[in-house]
């Protein structure tokens, strides 16, 4: 008996050293997890998350709110106070690099914040408006400006922005004047791949070997792929698959791209969906893909964070 409770209470100990597994989202599913429609977190824009587990939303009032996989707020970090906030990066042992818009949209910067102590750290300055980041196996950062249509390259290290490709084809063209914003790296960080809102569009960057930039084309075309589609496209990410998650954000859609640039799925307005609104940004953690809604028709309030359960997880590098 002796040897039989030692074996059973070893075999509960070794479980509760265990971590604890947060449950899966439903799969093909939207569901709201978090209403952010306060002073402190309203109008989300960008969303990251940690390894471990945490959301990390920042929007329009130039704080990072900080939530748990269902949805609780845990914590606020401050950063910049009335300034917009939009795409993020978290990169563990360095922080959360942040797209930080000026009041008014009259310029931005480059920072990384400390997730921890909140200590801001400008790493380069002068944007028309930095959209969204990437980074390649160097850990060079890669920010869409949207206004300038271009895409700069920053290092980690600070020291300011180069321009590492500018194209009519990145540039805005019409309502909203908005053009280069998401941007996302294929798996072999062979293409840089760019949504353009302002013409509905994926456009698709060779990286040479040098890591320069190559030519540009045109991945996906809203016009060619039927009604709604890419109407608004705002952040991206790929799965281990190859497919490109989309946030449209005027159809209101989360619209997943084949690797050959086929739209084979869309989200939002099935049956069971909770509605997405003005969904700008997407990150994966595990088998959920988390939204932020920016609620842009509402601000400066309104906002929240959905979450669609998906069928593979995010390519490695999507945080």
């Amino acid at each position: 008996m002796r040897r039989w409770l030692v074996t059973l209470t070893a075999a509960l100990t070794l479980a509760s050293a265990q971590p604890v597994l947060a449950a899966q989202p439903e799969q093909g599913v939207v569901k709201t997890i978090a209403d952010a429609n306060n002073s402190s977190c309203h109008n989300p824009e960008g969303i990251t998350a940690s390894p471990s587990g945490l959301l990390y939303a920042a929007g329009l009032s130039g704080n990072i709110c900080v939530y748990t996989l269902g949805g609780q707020q845990v914590r606020v970090i401050p950063v910049a106070a009335n300034h917009a906030l939009l795409g993020e990066l978290f990169v563990p042992s360095e922080g959360i690099y942040v797209a930080d818009n000026n009041p008014g949209f009259t310029g931005g910067r480059l920072i990384r914040v400390d997730p921890e102590s909140g200590a801001v750290t400008e790493l380069a300055t002068g944007f028309g408006a930095p959209n969204a980041i990437a980074r390649d196996h160097l850990g060079t950062l890669y920010v869409s400006d949207s206004f300038a249509g271009a895409i700069y390259a920053v290092s980690p290290d600070g020291g300011g922005k180069t321009l590492w490709k500018a194209d009519p084809l990145l540039a805005p063209a019409g309502n909203p004047p908005f053009g280069a914003n998401g941007v996302a790296f294929d798996r072999t960080q062979s293409h840089l791949y760019v949504a353009n809102t302002s013409t509905d569009r994926i456009l698709r960057i060779e990286v040479n070997e040098d890591g320069s930039a190559g030519a540009i084309s045109i991945f996906a075309d809203g016009a060619a792929l039927g009604p709604g589609a890419l109407d608004g496209a705002d952040g991206i990410q790929f799965d281990v698959q190859g497919n490109l998650y989309v946030c449209a954000n005027q159809a209101n859609e989360i619209q997943v791209l084949s690797p050959s640039g086929a739209l084979i799925a869309r989200y939002g307005h099935n049956p069971g969906d909770d509605p997405l609104d003005f969904p700008a940004s997407p990150i994966f953690h595990e088998r959920g893909l988390y939204i932020a809604n920016l609620a842009l028709g509402t601000a400066p309030s309104g906002g929240k964070i959905s979450v669609l359960g998906v069928p593979f997880p995010g390519a490695p590098g999507g945080r």
